[in-house]
């Protein structure tokens, strides 16, 4: 998972240098959608700072299916991923793939550590930034044993809209295309089941599909719906 700056708050000028430094070490690259960063159960020796585009992280079950643990803004622009797998030195548990064309800053283990041996402000900034996905996955695995379906997909569509929406005729464009299945995917849930609320979202009047991309038609209905999901059956 990766961190994003500006779920830092007042503390956002902390990553912004943070990042600042991680630029001069880094090595600007230009990927392909689909370019494997990373396979599980390797070792590597970089982790990578995205300036734009967004990369999935999965892993392949026994029965050959792709299960995704990032489709949404965690590993868009202004994240920073793999840093534990550095800091660690260890192999990888996940594989990392591009999932659009992206700009990446790829820092090498050996210029970081290097960096965090000479630079005591910068490593308490990386410090923080570890502490927090700490914190951010820690969150994520309490919503997934004790929310619902239905609020778990009304939170995704929100945290989408958060990252990606942008104004139409009142509304709120979600300007990524985001199918079923791969919500479904994220959110380790069956398609069916995705389907069936995402039908009633839309009865309900809360989302709408434009050209094959997801409106959020009201935000402070769909956030009252949020608020009332776990009350509602999946199924």
């Amino acid at each position: 998972m990766g961190f994003k700056k500006e779920d830092a708050g007042k503390d956002s000028a902390i990553l912004h240098a943070c990042y600042a430094q991680l630029n001069t070490i880094g090595t600007p690259m230009d990927l392909p959608k689909n370019f494997t960063l990373c396979t599980a159960g390797n070792s590597i020796d970089s982790c990578y700072l995205i300036e734009s585009g967004r990369v999935i992280s999965f892993e392949i079950t026994h029965t050959g299916r792709q299960h995704v643990f990032s489709y949404t803004g965690n590993n868009g622009p202004d994240s920073l991923i793999l840093l534990p797998s550095i800091v660690l030195n260890c192999k990888v548990t996940l594989s990392f793939m591009t999932a659009t064309p992206a700009k990446l800053v790829r820092i090498q283990r050996n210029d970081l550590m290097r960096l965090l041996s000479s630079d005591i402000e910068f490593a308490n900034q990386i410090l923080y930034i570890l502490a927090s996905k700490f914190v951010e996955v820690n969150e994520r695995f309490r919503a997934d044993s004790s929310k619902s379906g239905t609020w778990k997909l009304c939170h995704l569509l929100s945290s989408l809209a958060n990252q990606y929406g942008v104004d139409y005729d009142g509304k709120v464009l979600i300007q990524i295309k985001y199918s079923q299945q791969m919500m479904a995917d994220y959110l380790h849930m069956n398609r069916t089941t995705v389907a069936r609320i995402m039908k009633r979202l839309t009865d309900s009047g809360l989302i709408e599909r434009i050209n094959d991309y997801y409106c959020i038609r009201n935000p402070e209905k769909l956030q009252h719906y949020l608020e009332n999901a776990d009350l509602l059956e999946d199924e």
